[in-house]
């Protein structure tokens, strides 16, 4: 669960919400307790530890970005530091069926121009939708991994495609 840093010391005078969610992020990175490249809880679980709207946790996020603390990628998320600073993040759940299947093809049980388990076979194995398996599979095709045949199947490619170890 997340938990911000609380200010021990208390301002005088009323503080708007928004400041104390600054100022709590803020002491967290300032505290290592929040790293460059990790990624900030979502806006939704800001809110519940904060007790706070999303317009303004939304506001405090906006502070952040403008102090340079933080930066935000459309659809993804909000990371610590600077935009070239290495991600942090757990990966999404169409990366961690992606994964599977790339250790799989590694380990010899996917061989090269075999077909790849079907979309309700993944849908059943990973207690997935067919949105996040239709992605983990694109992404298998974009890094290299595999290819699809047009009402066929989608294969593992052969290795020379595969992408370089990391």
């Amino acid at each position: 669960m997340y938990a911000l840093a609380m200010n021990k010391r208390r301002p005088r005078g009323p503080v708007p919400v928004y400041q104390l969610v600054f100022n709590a992020v803020k002491a967290d990175i300032d505290a290592g307790r929040l790293k460059p490249g990790q990624s900030l809880p979502t806006e939704a679980e800001m809110c519940e530890a904060h007790n706070a709207s999303r317009q303004t946790v939304r506001r405090a996020l906006a502070d952040l970005r403008e102090a340079g603390l933080i930066y935000t990628i459309r659809a993804e998320g909000s990371y610590v530091g600077p935009p070239d600073a290495p991600k942090i993040r757990e990966p999404l759940a169409f990366e961690r069926i992606a994964d599977a299947i790339i250790e799989g093809i590694r380990k010899g049980t996917y061989k090269p121009d075999e077909v790849l388990p079907s979309e309700s076979v993944m849908i059943e194995e990973f207690g997935a939708a067919k949105k996040t398996v239709r992605a983990a599979v694109n992404l298998l095709r974009e890094q290299g991994w595999a290819y699809t045949v047009p009402a066929i199947g989608t294969f593992v490619a052969s290795r020379d495609k595969w992408p370089e170890p990391r």
